[in-house]
Parts: C-alpha cells; sequence; structure tokens
C-alpha cells in the first residue's frame, strides 16, 4: 500500500511543473488593435501576411476602417515589433511609418498616400 502512495506522490510532483507552466504560457497572449494605412484587398493581403511573423497567431485587417487586430504572444513577440514588420512593407500604422523604398515599390491602387481612395 505504501508503494501505491509513493507511486502516486511522485506523479503529483512530476505533474506540479507542467501545470504551472501551462498557466504561465496562458497569461502570455495578448490582443492588441492599431490602425494601418491601406485602400484594397491586395493591401489587406500584404498587411495581415506582414503581420504574421513568429509569436503572431492571428492577425486580421479590416478594410472600412483600417484597423488591424493581431493576438500574439507576448513572451514571444511585442508589439512595436507588428509594428514594425508591416511598416516594412509599406503600410505605415499609428506608431511607425512606412519604409520609404518599400512603399515606392507597392502598386499604383495600393499608394495610399498619393490621393487613392479605399476601393
Amino acid at each position: 500500500m505504501k508503494s501505491y502512495k509513493n507511486i502516486i506522490y511522485t506523479l503529483f510532483l512530476v505533474a506540479i511543473p507542467f501545470l504551472a507552466n501551462a498557466q504561465k504560457k496562458e497569461k502570455s497572449i495578448a490582443t492588441c488593435e492599431f490602425t494601418v494605412e491601406g485602400v484594397c484587398e491586395m493591401c489587406k493581403e500584404r498587411i495581415e501576411e506582414a503581420a504574421l511573423i513568429r509569436g503572431v497567431k492571428m492577425a486580421e485587417w479590416d478594410q472600412p476602417t483600417g484597423v488591424l487586430k493581431a493576438v500574439y504572444r507576448k513572451d514571444k513577440i511585442s508589439e512595436r515589433e507588428i509594428h514594425e514588420a508591416i511598416a516594412a512593407v509599406g503600410h505605415a500604422t499609428d506608431q511607425v511609418q512606412a519604409n520609404a523604398a518599400a512603399y515606392d515599390r507597392l502598386p499604383k491602387c495600393c499608394a495610399y498616400n498619393d490621393g487613392v481612395d479605399k476601393h
């Protein structure tokens, strides 16, 4: 009978770190929303693809409002890094200006600074 208690006790001690770690990871998930400049479906694809870097679980850009919603792991990436990844492909966010060379490479229909209306 004593050996069963020892086995159960040992299993319990082994399981505690795994359970504690699972709870810790759950708390590291965050959601952010911010504005990203863009005008069309091509912009949407480019913005969402750029935002899906390591640590980002989901990114969705709403074309009419220009708001990107992202779910990410705070222990893997920061919100600022998401802004920078999007700006690197030519789309400005409310915190980071677009990379000028990348903006110049955007198709004419995506040139949001040049007076192109959302379509």
